[in-house]
C-alpha cells in the first residue's frame, strides 16, 4: 500500500514540472508565458525559441509521463 502512495506522490510531482518554463527561463532568459501564445508547451517554445528548445521541452514532457509508468 505504501508503494502505491509513494508512486502517486512521485507521479504528481514529476507531472507538475514545467519543462518549457524551465528551459526558457534558465536556458534563454525568456519568460515563455509572456511570449507567443503564452503556453508553456512544446509548440510555443518551438515557435518562440526554436527547434532545439522545443525538442528539449518535448523530451522532458514525454519523460515526465514515462518515468512514473
Amino acid at each position: 500500500m505504501i508503494e502505491v502512495v509513494i508512486l502517486m506522490v512521485v507521479s504528481y510531482l514529476t507531472g507538475s514540472v514545467a519543462f518549457g518554463k524551465i528551459i526558457a527561463h534558465y536556458g534563454y532568459n525568456v519568460d515563455i508565458q509572456k511570449r507567443g501564445s503564452g503556453n508553456i508547451g512544446f509548440a510555443n517554445v518551438r515557435r518562440v525559441l526554436g527547434w532545439r528548445a522545443g525538442l528539449l521541452t518535448l523530451a522532458g514532457d514525454i519523460l515526465k509521463g514515462a518515468v512514473p509508468t
